[in-house]
This record gives C-alpha cells, structure tokens and sequence, in this order.
C-alpha cells in the first residue's frame, strides 16, 4: 500500500511538472510571437528608411545642398542605424524565446 501511495504522489508530481512545462512552453510561443510581429510591423519603416537614404546618396551633393537635405543625411543615418540595431536585437531574441523583451 505505501507503495502505491508513493506511485501515486509521483505520478501526481510529474502531471504537476508537465502542466508547468506546458504553461512555460505557450508564454515562450506567445513571447516569440509577439516579437516576430513587431519586427514585422517595422520592416516597412526600415525599407522606406533605407529607400530615402538610398535616394539622398544617389542625389548629388549640390542637388543636395540646394535642398539643404545634407545636414538631415546624418539623423537619418542615425535613425536608420537605430531601427536596424534593433530590428537585429529583437529577431534575435524572438529566435531565443526570451519573455518579456519588449
């Protein structure tokens, strides 16, 4: 008999863990989903980012300076950089399955 109680507290601890498991599982799908969907949503911010800074550097310099777009040049660089750092970051981490990165 006390070993039947003690299969059955094992068995009761196991479901316990495997329901543990199974929660932990979904919060991590639902984490990697989340992430892959805000990458998704900034991609397109990314092209056109990359499709105005492709035209200034086909656009030549005095064109450029006439239009006084040469100083502006730089931020978008800068933003560009930004959003593809962390365009990177977060692919990475969804590829992970980090909770809770954003």
């Amino acid at each position: 008999m006390a070993a039947l109680t003690a299969w059955k507290g094992e068995l009761c601890q196991a479901r316990k863990n495997q329901d543990m498991a199974w929660a932990e599982k979904e919060a991590l799908e639902q984490a990697q989903n989340t992430s892959e969907q805000v990458a998704m949503e900034r991609a397109p911010k990314v092209r056109g980012l990359r499709e105005r800074l492709m035209q200034w550097e086909v656009q030549p310099a005095e064109e450029a300076e006439e239009q006084e777009m040469v100083p502006e040049s730089g931020s978008l660089w800068a933003e560009l950089e930004a959003v593809r750092w962390r365009e990177d970051w977060l692919a990475n981490e969804a590829t992970l399955g980090h909770v809770g990165i954003l």
